[in-house]
């Protein structure tokens, strides 16, 4: 998921307590920024924190893209068997997560929809202009459900159907922001902003207010940043957006979103633009995100509203251009005044 979140920054006081500096790099098919207030507590020098950053987000790359076929996950996905499959403690991680939301969600958060992804041309495997057919879908759907999915003990991964394969995209961004901020509040950094492909964790402070987290106005190909909707003040959270308005293709008039519901096949079709998710950590606001996008706002707030320092905002289209906000009980103290 690449929906773009707009970070605004002003540069600061240039005193050795409050420089701001910029890191920024390529990782997971797009692109992350970093901004973090220098620290008298610092333990690595700039040079030498790009260089950590980059070394950490190259070895999740290796471990959870699908475009690298010596990949942990690409070797997983060729790995037709239901004999235990040993991985790292990092990927398992991200997957018990995945699965854990995969039960909170009943299905609408799906790792393994990764061919059906590639079958309505928004995966690896290019383009499509035009809806599959039924029968095509109806097939792949018997390979996709994470409940054919096991974690067995404490470095494997079983497949029920040796069939199996899984997709990290929906949460790995998440995770490799919540990677680096680990990176940085370990090596003495306590106010910083962290963002990859528009997910976000922002801790502590941007001066002396919150970080400041601009929301796309869900717009069909309308360029990042062109039209914002909403402003959120951040401080010690994390925050991603889910749509349907970047990935998708139009046929005969109707617009087809990467959006997919995993218990159809088909495109999500319940009128949600966009959702943005306000949580402890981005791994959980990036898949709750796009949980949220399949479930529809009628089931998808209420989960938002159980779940203790979450928070939501939906985008639902009304009519050709109309959009209705809607947002779960105190999503509206992280709006900016005015926003």
């Amino acid at each position: 998921m690449s929906v773009n979140i707009i970070v605004f920054l002003l540069l600061i006081s240039a005193c050795r307590q409050n420089s701001l500096i910029q890191l920024e790099g390529r990782t997971m098919g797009t692109v992350y920024h970093i901004k973090l207030i220098d620290d008298v507590n610092a333990s690595i020098s700039e040079k030498e924190l790009q260089s950590a950053v980059d070394s950490l987000l190259n070895d999740i790359n290796r471990q959870m893209s699908t475009y690298q076929p010596q990949s942990e996950i690409s070797r997983f996905n060729r790995w037709r068997s239901t004999e235990p499959f040993k991985v790292s403690p990092e990927f398992l991680r991200v997957v018990q997560k995945a699965l854990k939301i995969y039960r909170e969600t009943n299905g609408a958060f799906d790792i393994t929809v990764g061919p059906l992804v590639d079958l309505w041309g928004f995966g690896r495997k290019g383009a499509r202009f035009e809806p599959p057919d039924s029968q095509q879908i109806a097939r792949i759907l018997q390979r996709v459900g994470a409940h054919q999915l096991k974690v067995c003990g404490d470095t494997a991964l079983c497949k029920l159907n040796p069939d199996l394969e899984i997709d990290l995209g929906a949460i790995a961004k998440g995770y490799g922001v919540d990677a680096v901020s680990r990176l940085l509040k370990e090596n003495g950094f306590t106010n910083f902003m962290v963002e990859i492909g528009g997910e976000v964790y922002a801790s502590g402070k941007k001066g002396d207010r919150p970080w400041r987290i601009g929301v796309d106005q869900p717009q069909y190909n309308a360029p990042p940043g062109q039209m914002v909707e909403a402003v959120l003040n951040l401080e010690n959270c994390a925050v991603a957006t889910s749509g349907d308005y970047r990935n998708f293709f139009e046929y005969r008039g109707k617009i087809y979103s990467h959006e997919l519901d995993p218990h159809t096949g088909w495109p999500v079709a319940n009128g949600l633009a966009s959702v943005t998710v306000i949580a402890p950590d981005c791994m959980t606001a990036d898949a709750l995100a796009t949980a949220i996008m399949v479930m529809g706002d009628e089931r998808g707030l209420p989960l938002i509203n159980s779940k203790k320092g979450t928070e939501a905002l939906i985008l639902k289209r009304e009519g050709e251009k109309g959009l209705k906000a809607l947002w779960s009980k105190g999503m509206k103290n992280y709006l900016l005044q005015g926003n």
